[in-house]
C-alpha cells in the first residue's frame, strides 16, 4: 500500500499524538484481538485491515521509529507490512506471545487465559525481562465523581488475581516426584521461532508451549491448585487518584496484577478512570467552562452574580461572586485564573471561564410592559 492510501498511524490504533507506550501497547492488544482473520473469516478484508494494525503499531512501539514519523511522516519510516505475514499470519495466541513475552489477558475466562492468551502490556515486559517470569496485567475500571477527579481521592479497590499455590509452593506437582524435566525446552521454559518476513529472518525467544514456561511437566498435580501452579486471590488495594485525572485513562497500579510464581515479576493493575460528568462544569484539558445566566437587566446596567467553583482549600464546589459589567453580551467569557483543574505533570491549574447566557423572560407584568416600551421610544431617539 503506497503511503498516499494509508491512514496515520495513530488514527488506525485509535490513540492520540501524545499517548504513552501502555496506551499503545493497550490498543493494539485490542484491536488484534478484534481484527484478526481467525476472528474475521467472513470478512475478504480482514487480512488487510490486521497488518494495517500490525504496521502502525510497529511504528508506534519503536521509539526511534515513532519519533521519525512524528517528524518526517510515512517517508521517515519507509516501511511497508504487506510482505510480513506472506507465510501466514499466526494464531492470535502465537502472535502475541512472541511479541509480549507470554503471559494471558486480564480477564478471569478460565485459568488457562493466564499463560495462554494475550500478552501483558505493562511497561517492564522487555528484552531485559525475558530470563524472569512476568505477571500478567489485570484490567479494571472505577467510577468517580466529579469532585473527586478534581481535587483527589484514595479508594479501596477488590480485585481477584492468581497467586503462587501454598500447597505446592507454586510448583503444581504433588511432591519433588511428580515433576519432569520438559523435553521440548530442556528445562529452559523457553523456544526459539525463526519466521521470515519482508525485513528478512526474524528470530523471537517464545515461552515454551509445552510446559508454559516452567520447564518441567507435571506428572502428579497437587490437589489443592490442580496442578495449574496458582490459586485466586481476593485482594483490596488501596489507591490514590491524584487531583486532576481525565476520564478514560488507565491509571498504573505497579504489582497488582497476577503473579504466576514465587520468583515472577508481578503484573500490574490497569484501572480504566471513569468520570461522571458534573452540570455546571465542561472540562477543556485543564480548563473548566460554565455557563452563567444573566437577567437582561443585570447585562445591560452591570452587577454581580455567583457562578460555582471550586474550593482547593476544602475540597468541594463553592460559590464565587464575580462583577457583571454593563452592556455584557451573550456568549461573552469572564476568565477566573487558577480555578480549573490541577495539572498532573507540574504545579499550578488551569483556569475557570465563565459564559454569559442572557436570559429572555417569557412572561412580563403589565407595568414591566410599559418601561420596556419607554425605553424602545428613548433608545430610538438616539
Amino acid at each position: 500500500m503506497s503511503s498516499k492510501n494509508k491512514r496515520d498511524y495513530y488514527e488506525v490504533l485509535g490513540v492520540s499524538k501524545d499517548a504513552s507506550e501502555n496506551d499503545i501497547k493497550l490498543a493494539y492488544r485490542r484491536l488484534a484481538k478484534k481484527l484478526h482473520p481467525d476472528v474475521n473469516k467472513e470478512d475478504p478484508n480482514a487480512k488487510d485491515k490486521f497488518i494495517e494494525v500490525q504496521e502502525a503499531y510497529e511504528v508506534l512501539s519503536d521509539s526511534e521509529k515513532r519519533h521519525n514519523y512524528d517528524r518526517y511522516g510515512f517517508s521517515g519510516v519507509d516501511i511497508d507490512m504487506s510482505e510480513f505475514f506472506r507465510g501466514g499470519i499466526p494464531g492470535i495466541d502465537e502472535l502475541l506471545r512472541s511479541i509480549f513475552g507470554g503471559g494471558g489477558g486480564g480477564g478471569f475466562g478460565g485459568l488457562g487465559d493466564i499463560f495462554e492468551g494475550f500478552g501483558g502490556f505493562g511497561g517492564r515486559r522487555n528484552r531485559s525481562a525475558q530470563t524472569r517470569e512476568v505477571g500478567q496485567d489485570l484490567e479494571d475500571s472505577i467510577e468517580i465523581s466529579f469532585e473527586d477527579a478534581m481535587f483527589g481521592i484514595k479508594k479501596d479497590v477488590q480485585i481477584l488475581r492468581y497467586t503462587p499455590c501454598d500447597s505446592c509452593e507454586g510448583s503444581g506437582a504433588e511432591n519433588k516426584a511428580g515433576a519432569q524435566t520438559c523435553s521440548s525446552c530442556n528445562g529452559s521454559g523457553r523456544q526459539r521461532k525463526i519466521t521470515q518476513s519482508g525485513f528478512g529472518t526474524v528470530i523471537r525467544e517464545m515461552i515454551c508451549n509445552n510446559c508454559n514456561g516452567s520447564g518441567q511437566i507435571i506428572t502428579k498435580k497437587c490437589k489443592a491448585c490442580g496442578g495449574k501452579k496458582v490459586v485466586p486471590e481476593e485482594k483490596t488495594i488501596h489507591i490514590g487518584i491524584p487531583p486532576g485525572v481525565e476520564d478514560g485513562v488507565h491509571l498504573k497500579i505497579q504489582g497488582a496484577g497476577h503473579i504466576p510464581s514465587a520468583k515472577a515479576i508481578p503484573g500490574d493493575l490497569y484501572l480504566y478512570i471513569k468520570i461522571k460528568p458534573n452540570g455546571n462544569f465542561l472540562r477543556r484539558g485543564n480548563d473548566l467552562y460554565t455557563k452563567a445566566d444573566i437577567d437582561f437587566a443585570t447585562a445591560v446596567l452591570g452587577g454581580k452574580i455567583k457562578v460555582p467553583t471550586l474550593d482547593f482549600k476544602n475540597n468541594a464546589i463553592t460559590e464565587k461572586e464575580i462583577t457583571i459589567p454593563p452592556g455584557t453580551q451573550y456568549g461573552t467569557e469572564f476568565r477566573i485564573k487558577n480555578q480549573g483543574v490541577s495539572y498532573l505533570r507540574g504545579k499550578g491549574k488551569g483556569d475557570q471561564y465563565v459564559i454569559a447566557n442572557i436570559t429572555i423572560p417569557t412572561k412580563i407584568s403589565k407595568e414591566q410592559e410599559d418601561l420596556l416600551i419607554k425605553f424602545k421610544e428613548l433608545n430610538n431617539k438616539k
